[in-house]
């Protein structure tokens, strides 16, 4: 099962490929206000927008991470660009 996106994930990830909560939603085929509300927390994320979210990202080379524990609670979350090396390990600057 895929995690839910947060809203801050969403926000950064938008704000990292450029665009706008309109041009987002749009893309993601929803309503710029649901959009406004995920982002802002006021509303919980359903696994259908989270899908609809993910697959725009995918297509933007967005990557969501986390440490990797082994409980199921998401330590350190956060997200990058696709790296073209994704097996050359992780750099921390």
């Amino acid at each position: 099962m895929t995690a839910l996106l947060t809203g801050d994930l969403i926000r950064a990830a938008r704000a990292l490929i450029g665009l706008s909560q309109t041009e987002l939603a749009r893309k993601a085929g929803m309503t710029q206000k649901a959009l406004g509300e995920f982002e802002l927390s006021k509303r919980p994320i359903t696994a259908k927008a989270n899908d609809k979210l993910r697959r725009v990202f995918e297509e933007y080379e967005i990557q969501f991470l986390a440490a990797n524990v082994e409980d199921s609670h998401l330590d350190g979350t956060g997200l990058r660009w696709k790296p073209k090396h994704p097996n050359a390990g992780i750099k921390i600057i």
